[in-house]
């Protein structure tokens, strides 16, 4: 586990877990750099909900306007409820779309934590100072 801490005070630990305090610059730069490499994992998640969006507004003969907002809605699971499918197929592909997005958000969380990662490994090599 990793929490945070100054430098130049002695990190704190409690029960093994090391306190660190973490770069905001490194860190972001750690973030692009992680992101870039899964760019084009993220876009092909994004053209499915998309296809998606527009694959229900074909079947339930909806404006593409609102199926876009049903399809990226059911996508990051908040799900208001005002839209629904209507036809059978429209509803597999709803259930389809709601899966890509939890393997979306995984995949952005992941992609976080391994930014992260990434800083806190480099800070400990000595790579980055506290104030950059």
């Amino acid at each position: 586990m990793v929490a945070w801490c100054n430098k130049p005070k002695p990190c704190i630990t409690m029960k093994k877990v090391t306190i660190f305090h973490i770069n905001n610059r490194l860190f972001i730069k750690k973030l692009g750099f992680v992101y870039w490499h899964i760019a084009a994992s993220i876009l092909w998640l994004q053209a499915l909900i998309v296809m998606g969006g527009l694959a229900i507004a074909f079947l339930d003969k909806k404006p593409i306007g609102e199926t876009m907002y049903l399809a990226f809605i059911t996508a990051l699971t908040i799900g208001y409820g005002d839209l629904t499918p209507e036809s059978g197929l429209s509803k597999l592909i709803a259930i389809g779309i709601g899966f890509l997005g939890i393997v979306f958000t995984g995949l952005m969380v992941a992609a976080t934590l391994k930014a992260l990662e990434l800083t806190i490994n480099e800070q400990k090599k000595g790579g980055s100072k506290q104030g950059d």
